[in-house]
């Protein structure tokens, strides 16, 4: 017996995913637009500390990502990997959205950057990263049955 239930449909979910992603142009688009050449160079400092945040919340958010979708972890919420299969996504959609957020938050770091440096190229390296991540890691998909015996850590 099917029993209904409150997990949102694939449509969706890639609307969700696909607002996200595509969001980070419009950050992109602006900072290019409003980036101005500063006459004094930008503390070399700050940059480097702002890249490596942006760099550390986007594997943060794989490493959130793999740890939440772990075989082991799926499977010790009682249900069979046939029925873990049947199931839309490998885990919740407040934690996906939680990773998605985290993965775009580079581009916040990149447009803030553009922004007090006068130099667009930020927002373009981290939108173009953040892109990336979310294609690669963090795009939706079904489970299917091999992933729990495959050996590999996370979907």
């Amino acid at each position: 017996m099917n029993q209904p239930t409150n997990e949102p449909n694939y449509t969706t979910v890639m609307i969700i995913w696909g607002a996200m992603v595509f969001a980070v142009v419009p950050n992109v688009i602006v900072a290019v637009m409003i980036a101005e050449p500063k006459e004094e160079p930008f503390e070399q400092t700050i940059i480097a500390v702002m890249c490596l945040m942006a760099v550390f919340n986007l594997a943060l958010s794989v490493g959130i990502r793999r740890w939440a979708s772990q075989p082991a972890r799926l499977l010790s919420g009682g249900l069979s990997p046939q029925e873990l299969s049947e199931r839309q996504f490998p885990i919740p959609m407040q934690q996906q959205i939680l990773t998605w957020a985290l993965a775009e938050s580079a581009t916040i770091f990149g447009l803030v950057l553009s922004v007090l440096s006068g130099d667009a190229q930020y927002a373009i390296a981290l939108g173009v990263l953040t892109i990336a991540t979310m294609f690669v890691f963090h795009r939706p998909r079904r489970l299917i049955p091999e992933d729990f015996f495959d050996g590999s850590h996370g979907l």
